[in-house]
């Protein structure tokens, strides 16, 4: 599972950094940071975006 962020509907309400409780994602500067090596429950973080920004997509590799 990977998170992704779209920075162009991005609306900067920071209720993701909110809603991260360990660092997973930070709001500096007017920035979204996200650090996905951080434990968090990335599909709530997910769902309180307002906009949609941050969307959750499983990704598989081919070998």
């Amino acid at each position: 599972m990977k998170i992704f962020y779209d920075e162009k509907i991005c609306v900067r309400c920071a209720a993701c950094a909110i809603e991260s409780e360990n660092g997973g994602i930070k709001f500096e500067r007017d920035k979204i940071i996200i650090d996905e090596t951080k434990i968090e429950d990335w599909h709530a973080i997910a769902a309180i975006c307002p906009v949609g920004a941050l969307t959750l997509k499983n990704i598989t590799s081919s070998v």
